[in-house]
């Protein structure tokens, strides 16, 4: 494909010049890509490109524009601007840089094509324009000597007779100045006497359209005047106006001769093609030297040839000369080669010894065309690119008159383009806006050519819309207003959208207030952080607990201001930064400056910000001591995170589970069966830092040595007949969290030496794999076997046992905690008031003797299943006898049923005292017992199996409760 024109590329956006330079290429054009203004001076040092496409981030103002580096360089590069797609005035900035469009990027193919081909166009016809106006002002200096030249004084007056052009040689006119006659009428001029005679002159030769001489006689001086009329396009478009004097030539042939001579160097000295024609026969009896050239003949050559064969259409020449036409508008003159040219003849008319001579002044207009032309294309092409946008277009002269409006604008105001120009522009304006406008047009000038006003106005639909109107003055060579371009863009939206922005910001700004005085009065201490632990905000309740200055705080890490090492909030943080998951109801002991030892509750969260990303945290530090206290105390009568019991055996398990939650230390819960061991351990989980991570619970003595290593390690598939696919392990599903291993006295030797390689190391590998895992969990083991013996037997590896056995729990058995019963009963009775939907407030005095007499080799959960079993037969609201299983009642009262505990935890409190009375209880046996104890009532209840509730109504029924 043939190279049509070169097009320079100038984009920081390497992936926006390949797209563009491949696209050019592809249809032919030659393309020169650079990321700079820099580069493209360079790049255009080598040749001066067609056009160039430049991207507007480049542009950094007035000093650094494309434009003004092409005017230093002496070039003038046509350039179209590439702008963003969200741009939202591209035209203003097309017009701010003097590009000739814009084009949005990323570019539409068809868009960059037309562009590209509209500014070639318009290259072009600037190049062309600018050719001509050089041309033009040739002309002009040529016109100026033209009038300066000859014997007489010539002026160039426009349609209503004001002087447009003088020449300099006014002396024989002593009351003209050249300088100050330009701008005024020709008649203003002349003496008073002489306007009437010339006014009348210019009438008729305007009228007739042909030249009119008159002779004025004075003082012995004759002065002849020409007016000779110019016409275009069949009007008048002025007059040319000759006065010499003519005395001399009146009076003797030297000065004919002389004022020959004079025309002579006039006829030799002009640039355009002079001839001297025989209007008898049409042959040629003198050329001038510009003549010859420009036709191609040397000067001898042309001499008695015919005028026929000079010009394309030789008739109009030839009845031109009969008739005496003075000019001929347009005609071709052709050159010796043959080839031809367009001019404008003007022709005059003189005698000669007797023969009737025309002077044909040829004016080559070739380049006069090409700039007609040019015009023409770019009117075409502006109108083109008006009518394809949305934005409504119109111009109007200063008085406010439509004289062009585009689609969008007849469109918008409902009515037909043709109709409304000629209309007044400011109809649909408002007072204000019109006044606005017309006090910018009296001062518009070079420095101020453009106004930018945001007016109201109703659309044809009725609605009201918000344009924003930019109005470009264009003034003429005096700096006067001659036409007003403007430029409506519809922003309803974007004012819309500016005043609910305007809304939500100040309900934003409320709600800052708002949150600000939230955050301030919240009595919890409340700390953000960055990423890094830089304190962001803080509270005054922050200050006060850990003893800081709030405003100095601000940007400083956190661990250079709270005190002590180790602190548990500093820890939360980094879990939460590391995790980005939050910590909530972490209750802790926390030393203070200045409050001391404390028990709070710390949350924290992650900050997410608009991207969705962590960006930092949020500490809450509440002080929870009163509330702990009270909890203590409650729990000293009722229990412990879901562990019921206010025995002093229970309190001394509650006040070692409270030391153990914080802890990573592994847990060995010891006691019989029932006790509570799996509660224990979820306490334990639960109060401490990985209370939001998994707790994973292990059956051991339930599964099989095979089973039981896949379901702690996990396998991987075809580790054995039946792994079809991988499996997740315990282990690996308690990652962060707490891993229970219930009954681990009764695993196998095998397990017991891969667990503790796993509790060593915390290392392990999946069954099938030689991949070795780490694990992050924490170990609670559980069992109602004596470790020590089945150690002593050989049962039970002795490393093993020494690393579980490194913090111990010893629950107590149910018979060694008998002040219990009554808090288990209530306990047990509200939950199944609850699963079975009835109302259960007690159990009759006779059962809760019998519970407390009972020693319970099932611990609670024989308890429980006891209580099941009555609940399910009584209607509600007490418990009696007669709904406790008879397999129980037979137990409690056989000779065996208050035998001995397992060998295993055989405690010295089983044996403090005697077993309790068998069967009820009389007065004699009440008061034996009573007195055995010393009168202590509570180890009398528990010696004679009745509760202390009843030893106390019977001893205020005898009268004995004192």
């Amino acid at each position: 494909m043939q190279v049509k024109s070169t097009i320079l590329v100038v984009d920081g956006d390497v992936s926006m010049r390949t797209v563009i330079r491949d696209l050019l290429t592809g249809r032919g054009y030659l393309v020169k890509t650079v990321s700079d203004l820099d580069a493209a001076g360079v790049a255009m040092a080598d040749g001066e490109p067609d056009l160039a496409l430049v991207a507007h981030g480049l542009e950094t103002g007035e000093e650094g524009s494309f434009r003004l580096m092409t005017e230093r360089a002496g070039l003038s590069v046509p350039f179209i601007l590439m702008v963003d797609a969200a741009m939202d005035n591209p035209v203003d900035a097309a017009l701010k840089s003097g590009a000739l469009t814009y084009l949005k990027r990323p570019v539409d193919r068809s868009r960059l094509m037309m562009a590209v081909s509209q500014g070639l166009a318009a290259g072009q016809l600037m190049a062309r324009v600018r050719e001509r106006e050089a041309e033009l002002s040739r002309m002009q200096a040529f016109l100026r000597r033209m009038t300066d030249t000859g014997d007489g004084v010539s002026f160039i007056l426009d349609e209503n007779g004001v002087v447009i052009q003088c020449g300099d040689r006014t002396g024989a006119l002593p009351w003209l100045d050249a300088d100050s006659a330009r701008g005024k009428t020709y008649l203003s001029l002349l003496p008073e006497p002489a306007v009437e005679l010339h006014e009348g002159m210019l009438a008729r030769a305007g009228q007739t359209g042909q030249p009119v001489r008159i002779e004025e006689h004075k003082s012995g001086i004759v002065m002849e005047t020409v007016a000779s009329p110019v016409i275009r396009d069949e009007r008048l478009a002025g007059f040319i106006v000759a006065q010499r004097d003519i005395t001399a030539r009146r009076r003797s042939e030297a000065g004919l001769a002389e004022s020959e001579k004079q025309y002579r160097s006039v006829f030799e000295g002009a640039d355009e093609a002079i001839l001297l024609v025989d209007r008898s026969n049409g042959l040629i009896v003198a050329v001038n030297h510009a003549a010859a050239v420009s036709l191609g003949y040397g000067e001898e050559e042309m001499l008695g040839t015919s005028v026929e064969g000079m010009v394309v259409h030789p008739d109009k020449i030839l009845n031109g000369l009969r008739k005496g036409v003075e000019r001929i508008a347009y005609e071709y003159l052709r050159r010796k080669n043959g080839s031809t040219f367009p001019v404008e003849i003007s022709l005059s008319y003189f005698t000669n010894s007797g023969r009737e001579v025309c002077i044909l002044y040829a004016q080559d207009v070739s380049r006069r065309k090409i700039v007609e032309e040019a015009l023409r294309e770019g009117a075409r092409l502006y109108r083109a690119v008006v009518e394809d946008q949305t934005e409504l277009i119109c111009r109007y002269s200063p008085d406010g008159r439509l004289t062009f409006v585009n689609g969008a604008y007849a469109r918008f105001f409902g009515e037909d383009e043709d109709d409304v120009v000629g209309r007044d522009c400011f109809a649909h304006f408002g007072v204000d806006d019109r006044k606005k406008i017309m006090e910018w047009l009296e001062r518009a000038n070079p420095s101020e050519p453009v106004l930018d006003s945001e007016v109201r106005q109703v659309r044809a639909d009725g609605s009201m819309r918000w344009i924003q109107w930019t109005s470009r003055a264009v003034l003429n060579e005096r700096r006067a207003v001659v036409e007003i371009q403007a430029v409506g863009r519809d922003i309803t939206d974007r004012k819309d959208a500016e005043q609910a922005l305007d809304a939500a910001t100040m309900e934003k700004e409320q709600y800052r207030l708002n949150l600000v005085a939230t955050f301030k009065s919240i009595p919890d201490a409340i700390l953000t952080v960055d990423s890094n632990l830089v304190v962001m905000a803080s509270n005054s309740a922050a200050a006060t607990l850990f003893a800081f200055d709030q405003g100095r705080m601000r940007g400083l890490r956190l661990e250079d201001v709270v005190p002590g090492e180790g602190n548990p909030c500093v820890s939360v943080l980094k879990q939460v930064l590391r995790t980005d998951k939050p910590v909530r109801g972490y209750e802790i002991e926390l030393t203070t400056p200045a409050l001391g030892e404390r028990m709070v509750e710390i949350n924290c969260s992650p900050l997410i910000g608009q991207d969705k990303r962590h960006g930092g945290a949020v500490l809450v530090v509440r002080d929870v001591s009163r509330v702990a206290d009270l909890e203590k105390k409650l729990q000293q009568r009722h229990g412990f995170r879901g562990i019921v019991g206010g025995s002093a055996a229970m309190q001394d398990v509650y006040g070692l589970l409270e030391q153990l939650s914080s802890l990573e230390s592994i847990v060995l819960i010891l006691g019989e069966s029932g006790t509570g061991k799996e509660l224990v351990a979820e306490a334990l989980h639960y109060g401490g830092v990985r209370a939001g991570k998994p707790l994973i619970k292990v059956n051991c003595s339930a599964l099989s040595e095979n089973l039981l290593e896949s379901e702690l390690f996990g396998h991987v598939k075809g580790a054995f007949t039946g792994a079809v696919r991988d499996k997740v392990g315990r282990i690996q599903a308690a990652q962060g969290g707490t891993l229970f291993l219930d009954e681990i006295g009764d695993i196998s030797p095998l397990i017991q030496l891969k667990l503790l390689r796993f509790l060593e190391q915390k290392e392990y590998e999946r069954v099938g794999d030689t991949k070795t895992l780490s694990a992050d969990v924490r170990i609670i083991a559980a069992t109602n076997v004596d470790l020590r013996e089945a150690v002593r037997q050989g049962a039970f590896r002795e490393d093993l046992y020494y690393r579980l056995n490194v913090m111990p729990v010893h629950l107590p058995p149910l018979r060694e905690r008998q002040a219990d019963i009554p808090l288990l009963v209530e306990h047990f009775l509200a939950s199944f008031s609850d699963q079975f939907g009835k109302s259960f407030e007690s159990v009759s005095e006779e059962v809760l003797d019998l519970f407390m007499g009972y020693r319970w080799p099932g611990n609670v959960r024989e308890l429980r299943h006891a209580l099941e079993h009555a609940c399910i037969l009584s209607p509600g609201k007490s418990v009696t006898l007669k709904h406790i299983r008879k397999d129980l009642l037979e137990q409690a009262y056989a000779p065996h049923a208050y035998a001995a505990p397992p060998e295993s935890f055989v405690s010295a409190s089983s044996f403090s005292s005697p077993p309790p009375v068998r069967g009820k209880p009389g007065r004699e046996d009440i008061l034996a017992v009573l007195a055995e104890c010393g009168g202590n009532k509570a180890r009398a209840a528990r010696q004679l199996g009745i509760h202390r509730a009843t030893l106390y109504r019977k001893l205020r029924s005898w009268g004995l409760d004192h």
